[in-house]
């Protein structure tokens, strides 16, 4: 006959040790039953916002599918959290997400973005740059000046400074860039792009 294990033989042994055993085993029932309930009441009474249901990349327009609406803890919610699934669906993301990152409505392109940098950034505008392999090295959030170049002349002229990187689009050749800047500023560039190759110095990255 096959050893019994020692928990099994306390069961089958009348006296103190089978009920203390069996008290044991109560109570650990008890506590992962209270633990359960108080994890689900938890879940219950926070409210609810849009994750990041997979990673997504800078310049996609979400889907219906790309996010997930979870109970959020207070602590962990954003002033700017988004609720409403029809809220994000559509929406073009100005940086790259991870899965779980709660959706906020600075992360995609439109006011509430522009507003997020302090200034006069109140216009985008997309810039097709004259050498576009310095795309890459571009962030959102870091600080440009718009230069154009002069036909029949060696230098070039400044067009616009303190322009914020909104977008980095890659996904395409050449590549797009999008750019906030004062009303005033986007007319410009948008003008100068119509007639001269424009190109952007890095005046300073976003502070980390």
């Amino acid at each position: 006959m096959a050893d019994i294990p020692p928990f099994l033989s306390s069961l089958r042994t009348p006296g103190w040790r089978r009920a203390v055993f069996l008290r044991r085993v109560l109570a650990v029932v008890l506590l992962l039953a209270a633990l359960g309930l108080a994890l689900r009441d938890a879940g219950a009474g926070a409210p609810r916002a849009l994750v990041f249901a997979r990673p997504v990349t800078a310049g996609e327009a979400l889907t219906r599918d790309d996010v997930a609406l979870v109970p959020v803890p207070d602590p962990l919610l954003p002033a700017s959290a988004v609720r409403d699934p029809a809220e994000a669906e559509g929406r073009i993301l100005a940086v790259e997400a991870a899965a779980g990152e709660v959706v906020t409505a600075s992360r995609f392109i439109g006011t509430d973005l522009s507003n997020a940098f302090v200034g006069e950034i109140t216009t985008i505008v997309p810039v097709r740059l004259a050498e576009p392999e310095i795309l890459p090295l571009l962030r959102h959030g870091d600080s440009v000046t718009i230069l154009a170049a002069v036909p029949e002349r060696t230098e070039t002229d400044v067009i616009s400074t303190g322009g914020r990187v909104i977008l980095v689009d890659t996904r395409e050749s050449p590549g797009t860039l999008l750019l906030g800047l004062p009303e005033e500023e986007a007319h410009a560039v948008a003008a100068a792009s119509l007639s001269t190759p424009l190109a952007v110095v890095l005046s300073s990255p976003l502070p980390k």
